[in-house]
C-alpha cells in the first residue's frame, strides 16, 4: 500500500511538473513570436536586454534623426512572401550607374528605419546604393508571427532577386544586426544568387533554439531542459517552424563567402560567445571585431570610428575586391 502511495505521488508530480513546463513553453513562444505581445513591450525588453537603457536608447534615437533626411529619399517598394505577405522596404539609389549595393537587416521588434536608416546612410555615402526592408510582422509589413530569422531567411532571399531583377549587374553586401545577422547567416545556408558577395554581421545570436533557452533563464529558475521541448513542439504548430531547425550555425556550414563577425564583450542579451560559436561555424573567410564595454548592437554607438573603419576595411579587401 506504502508503495502504491509513492507511486501515485510521483505520478501527481510528474503531471504537475509536464504542465507548469507546458505552460511555461506557450509563454514563452507567444512573448517571443507574436507580433506587439504587450509584455514583451512593457516588462520583457528591458528584463531580456539591460543594455535598453535610457541612455542607450538616447544614442540610438539620435542617430536615427541624424539619418532623417536620408530616410525621407527614400522610394517604398513591396514585394510578396513566398507565404503571400505583403512586405515593404525602400530603396535608397546613390548612383544607378553604382554596381555596389546593401541590404540592411534591422533588429527583433524593430524597423528598418529605427535600426538601419543611420547604417543605410553612412554606406551611402561611401556610394553603395541601399535597400533597407522590414522583416515579416514588423513595421510597414505583414504578418503575426516573428520568424526570428528562420522564417525571414527566404523573404531576404525574396528581396535579393527582386533587386536582381531591377540591377542585374549588382553587387551586394548584406549587413545585419542581432535578427538581422542571424537572418543573413541562414539565409546563407541556401542557394544565394551569386550577386550576394559577402556579410556584415552586427551581434548576431546562434540559434533560436539556444537564444529562447538563454530567455527563458531570465524567466524562471524552473528546469529547463522539459521547458524547451515543450517549447520546441509547440513553436512548430504555433509560429510554423521548430527552434531547433532554426539554426545559424548550421546553415553556415555551407557558407564560403565572407564575412565579418562584430560584438560587445558586455553584450547581455546575446552573450559574446556567439561570436566565437559563429567564427568557427562559417566556411568562408572570416574576421572578428570585438568591441570592449559595448553592450548589444552597441559597438557601433560606443566606437563609431573603429566600427566604420573595420567594416570598410573588410568590404573593401575581402568581399568587394577589384
Amino acid at each position: 500500500m506504502i508503495m502504491l502511495y509513492i507511486v501515485l505521488v510521483i505520478a501527481i508530480f510528474a503531471i504537475i511538473f509536464n504542465v507548469i513546463s507546458y505552460s511555461y513553453a506557450k509563454k514563452l513562444i507567444k512573448v517571443g513570436v507574436q507580433r506587439g505581445h504587450n509584455w514583451y513591450e512593457t516588462t520583457g525588453h528591458l528584463l531580456m536586454d539591460p543594455a535598453a537603457t535610457e541612455a542607450v536608447e538616447a544614442k540610438r534615437q539620435q542617430l536615427e534623426e541624424s539619418a532623417e533626411s536620408f530616410w525621407q529619399t527614400g522610394v517604398i517598394e513591396t514585394i510578396k512572401s513566398y507565404d503571400g505577405l505583403k512586405l515593404v522596404g525602400k530603396w535608397f539609389i546613390t548612383d544607378r550607374r553604382q554596381k555596389n549595393w546593401v541590404i540592411c537587416i534591422h533588429d527583433y521588434r524593430s524597423t528598418g528605419k529605427r535600426d538601419m536608416s543611420f547604417i543605410g546612410k553612412k554606406y551611402a555615402e561611401q556610394g553603395f546604393n541601399v535597400l533597407i526592408p522590414d522583416l515579416r510582422a514588423h513595421g510597414e509589413s505583414e504578418g503575426e508571427i516573428i520568424g526570428m530569422g528562420w522564417l525571414d531567411r527566404l523573404d531576404l532571399i525574396a528581396w535579393i532577386k527582386q533587386l536582381m531583377k531591377e540591377y542585374p549587374e549588382a553587387s551586394i553586401v548584406l549587413h545585419g544586426g542581432s535578427m538581422g545577422a542571424s537572418t543573413i547567416m541562414m539565409a546563407s545556408g541556401e542557394k544565394l544568387p551569386s550577386s550576394v558577395k559577402g556579410f556584415v554581421l552586427d551581434s548576431g545570436y546562434v540559434s533560436v533554439y539556444a537564444e529562447f533557452r538563454y530567455m527563458l533563464s531570465k524567466l524562471t529558475s524552473f528546469p529547463k531542459w522539459l521547458i524547451m521541448r515543450y517549447a520546441n513542439s509547440y513553436a512548430q504548430k504555433y509560429a510554423g517552424y521548430s527552434l531547433k531547425q532554426a539554426s545559424a550555425t548550421r546553415q553556415l556550414g555551407s557558407n564560403h563567402l565572407p564575412l565579418l563577425i562584430i560584438h560587445g564583450e558586455h553584450d547581455y542579451f546575446v552573450p559574446v560567445e556567439a561570436a566565437y560559436t559563429v567564427q568557427n561555424a562559417t566556411a568562408g573567410e572570416k574576421e572578428l571585431l570585438l568591441v570592449p564595454n559595448a553592450e548589444h548592437l552597441a559597438p557601433v554607438l560606443n566606437e563609431p570610428k573603429t566600427y566604420w573603419t573595420v567594416v570598410f576595411s573588410f568590404i573593401n579587401e575581402r568581399i568587394l575586391v577589384g
